[in-house]
């Protein structure tokens, strides 16, 4: 790099880029030496010189300094192809905040500084401030110190908007992370290898779409040998480089130290000592590091098994393109790339053509979950994973999956799914608002739930599930398959580098279809997953949901946690979980209730606040997502933030419908199945109770065999229906009008040898619509008695008629469930038990007599 050059490190998700090229920081830190007379802290030009050089010779491309540079600092590490990340020195061991006149001057000398070599070609970017002291933040208020960097880093960011800019953080606050800033820094020395990896995983979650680098890492050769700061040192660079982290910045480059106006005699952290002589650790950066190569440095992985990515895409030509050609770059030696189509309309045959390489399957238009299962059956790999047609695959994706796949006993892993920067100011916002789809952890490496756009599963955890469920056609398969994964016993890893860059959706019509699909999803997975979904529909976590703005102050406030006294060494930061009070005010349900008190208020004019009220409590939750949400800088003006409130109002109303439609759509039964009778044999006939039937057996025959005749008869006539998933009370829950359902029970009693007795239960069960109706009746027929001089009868026979009405159409539903369950007991070869204890059957064999069971009035007596 010479310095007419003007290329400068630019800021993608979790790496730093040289142009189209990874730039991966290989750090240490220079000085501050005794200041000269000009009072500059970078030494002599002819010993920075040198050091250069010898820096060059190990491998380093970045030095950190501690006060702004002269000149010919820069020019000198510009001409040695060396990058200088400049932390800016103010009083932060003062009470910084609390004169105005303080801050003024401390925001102009970072304002000096920076104008003053604003634009050079040597310059990484500036840290805006260093370890300002945990106690000092907890007097001052974590908010107010956040917001105070913010507006350095903004400051700085209008002088020379080309620089990158962050603050230095470390463990005792490592809460204090400003949002605006371009990339984290993070001073941490720990010198067991273990602790250390497992901080930094948390550091990348913590940290969320930024770059990760440590800005301090390092070992003192007086109280430690040169071996043991030279295995550190070296075991250090492989952790970093396993963790996924944009690079480091060891402590420091020679011993020589000046700083609080002394030089510093008692530490020896050097890669060389004072006289310049390279040390032993010199030697093992140079080793693992290299000369002249800023490229991301790789481990070998201890096993690369291969890899099946399939890629399944329903009219997607208009990203496919881009999504294949990164596929064809990934950093993985052994991989195939699978393209299924299913039942596209658009040019998606004409662009996977442009690929030879891409295995292609053209298939009718059967749904996402079937098209997944398709590219599994024709994967060759021992994994298989997955990404859409919307995504592109950073190189290293399959590098990072894998080496975390293979790491532990994990049967799948995923990763981030991050936006690539908008084009408009529409797709910002959209990519700014809620509902997107985000990994849910359980831990730092472990989580509960994986985005389907970017996940990996062993074959054999694959087929042991049974693959993805095929009635999922737009979304959710993904939550269902990692679900059912977890209720196998098994676990989700995660690996916050394997990253795929997803289109969020380009305008406002296709993310309100798209969180259309996700309401549909909801409501299917509901019924089969009811355990993990709350009242109003929406799904409850166990773990943390990432890829939301975590550390807003209005909702949701973090926990910090400080230690005795302010006193911590690891003060962490503890995101609270989702707020449930949130949820309720952003629902359908709290909206649909507003709409119904409006309506009321006005009969009754004492209620007309408490609307109000409630809206305005929608209002804020949509103001608070507002006020947090991340928008892209250039995109971020008023009229954007209003958007996004409005999307953030609009998004759950328009999810929570989807649910209910899809509810009324899928889990009813057509009204020309129910009408339909079975034609059944007069044995096969049951009288009596339709709640109760009772079937003998001597063949063996239990209730599983009934079950198997029973989904066989419902899939054969078009009910709609949900299975027992392992958490309900039900064996079958059969859809059938909107006012009535219809759970059915079996149970199996054996009486030695292969005589079995089956009993099943049909129970009515009321859904929704009825209990809404219901309840607006009755405030309804409330309210008009109330307001009458004497009691109006009319009212209360329409709604006795109603109930009457109800109540025939749940026996009319029994009834026709009941010939369902005859006829299935009869394919079954059941023989039905009739309400004298007897089994009907054709076979000429003496009637059996049983005693009556006192606990149960329709139950026979058993064959003695």
């Amino acid at each position: 790099m010479t310095q007419n050059e003007t290329s400068r490190i630019r800021p993608r998700a979790k790496f730093f880029f040289d142009g189209d090229k990874k730039f991966f920081v290989k750090g240490v830190t220079y000085g501050p030496f005794k200041p000269d007379a000009d009072g500059n802290y970078v030494g002599r030009p002819e010993q920075v010189d040198a050091d250069l050089a010898l820096m060059g010779d190990a491998g380093l491309n970045v030095v950190r300094i501690y006060h702004a540079p002269p000149r010919w600092f820069l020019d000198r590490c510009a001409a040695a192809g060396m990058r200088v990340l400049v932390t800016l020195p103010w009083e932060k061991h003062i009470e910084f905040l609390r004169k105005r006149s303080t801050r003024k001057q401390i925001a102009e000398n970072v304002r000096a500084s920076i104008k003053t070599h604003a634009g050079h070609p040597a310059i990484f970017g500036y840290l805006v401030g260093n370890e300002i002291s945990s106690t000092m933040a907890r007097w001052l208020g974590t908010r107010r110190v956040i917001e105070f960097v913010e507006e350095l880093i903004q400051i700085g960011r209008a002088i020379d908007p080309g620089a990158l800019f962050s603050y230095a953080t470390y463990p005792p606050t490592e809460y204090l992370l400003p949002q605006n800033s371009d990339f984290s820094c993070f001073n941490v020395y720990l010198h067991n290898q273990r602790d250390f990896e497992g901080y930094l995983l948390r550091l990348q979650n913590l940290t969320g779409e930024q770059p990760l680098i440590l800005g301090e890492f390092g070992m003192d050769t007086i109280r430690h040998s040169q071996e043991e700061q030279a295995e550190i040192l070296g075991w250090h660079i492989d952790s970093v480089v396993k963790c996924g982290l944009a690079g480091t910045i060891l402590f420091t480059w020679t011993d020589e130290w000046f700083t609080g106006g002394q030089e510093i005699t008692d530490w020896a952290f050097g890669l060389v000592t004072r006289e310049r002589r390279p040390k032993k650790a010199f030697y093992t950066i140079r080793e693992k590091l290299g000369a002249n190569n800023s490229t991301s440095p790789h481990l070998p992985l201890p096993k690369t098994p291969f890899v099946s990515v399939i890629v399944c895409s329903y009219n997607g030509g208009h990203t496919l393109a881009a999504c294949l050609d990164s596929l064809g770059k990934l950093n993985y030696p052994a991989y195939e790339v699978i393209l299924v189509d299913d039942g596209s309309t658009d040019d998606t045959a004409c662009v996977a053509a442009q690929f030879p390489w891409v295995r292609y399957i053209h298939q009718t238009n059967h749904g996402l979950s079937y098209a997944r299962n398709a590219g599994a059956a024709a994967a060759r790999g021992e994994v298989l994973a997955y990404t859409d047609s919307d995504c592109m695959a950073d190189v290293d994706w399959l590098y990072y999956l894998i080496g975390t796949l293979v790491s532990g006993d994990y049967a799948g892993v995923g990763g981030p799914n991050i936006t690539p920067p908008a084009q408009t100011w529409i797709q910002a916002c959209v990519a700014a608002a809620p509902g997107g789809p985000n990994h849910v952890l359980l831990t730092d490496i472990v989580a509960e739930h994986i985005p389907g756009c970017n996940m990996a599963f062993y074959r054999w955890a694959f087929e042991a599930v049974g693959g993805f469920d095929p009635e999922y056609r737009k979304a959710g398969d993904d939550v269902d398959f990692c679900w059912r994964i977890q209720q196998t016993g098994w676990v989700i890893s995660f690996s916050p580098t394997a990253i795929v860059w997803h289109y969020r959706r380009f305008t406002l019509r296709a993310f309100m279809k798209q969180q259309d699909g996700y309401g549909e999803a909801e409501s299917l997975l509901r019924f089969k997953h009811l355990i993990f979904f709350g009242p109003t529909g929406t799904a409850k976590w166990r773990g943390q949901i990432y890829g939301t703005t975590r550390f807003s102050w209005f909702v949701n406030r973090p926990i910090i946690y400080h230690g005795i006294f302010g006193e911590g060494f690891f003060q962490s930061i503890y995101p609270a979980p989702q707020s449930e009070v949130a949820a309720y005010l952003s629902s359908i349900e709290w909206f649909a209730l507003t709409i119904f008190l409006f309506g009321l208020g006005i009969f009754l004019p004492g209620l007309r606040i408490v609307p109000y009220l409630m809206l305005g409590g929608t209002f804020c939750v949509a103001l608070s997502y507002m006020v947090r949400a991340r928008i892209e800088p250039k995109f971020d003006t008023v009229h954007a933030r209003l958007l996004v409130i409005i999307l953030a109002f609009v998004q759950p109303l328009v999810r929570g419908f989807s649910r209910y439609f899809t509810w009324l759509r899928f889990k009813r039964t057509p009204a020309n199945v129910i009408r339909k009778h079975e034609h059944l044999p007069e044995r096969a006939r049951s009288r009596g109770s339709l709640s109760r039937r009772v079937f003998w057996s001597e063949q063996g025959r239990d209730r599983h065999y009934f079950l198997g005749e029973m989904f066989r008869l419902l899939e054969e006539e078009g009910w709609r229906y949900s299975t027992d998933s392992g958490w309900n009370d039900w064996d079958i829950q059969i859809y059938g009008n909107f006012w009535w359902s219809i759970a059915l029970q079996t149970v199996t009693e054996y009486h030695g040898a292969e005589k079995c007795l089956t009993r099943v239960r049909l129970r009515n069960r009321m859904v929704i619509t009825m209990i809404i109706f219901n309840l607006v009746a009755i405030s309804l027929l409330i309210y008009h008695q109330v307001n009458v001089s004497r009691i109006d009868f009319w009212p209360i026979v329409f709604y006795l008629a109603f109930l009457g009405f109800l109540g025939t159409r749940a026996r009319a539903l029994k009834s026709r469930v009941a010939e369902l369950v005859d006829l299935a007991a009869f394919r079954a070869d059941l023989q039905r038990v009739s309400r004298k204890g007897k089994p009907v059957a054709p076979a000429p064999e003496p009637e059996l007599e049983v005693a009556v069971n006192a606990t149960d009035p329709a139950s026979p007596q058993l064959p003695g």
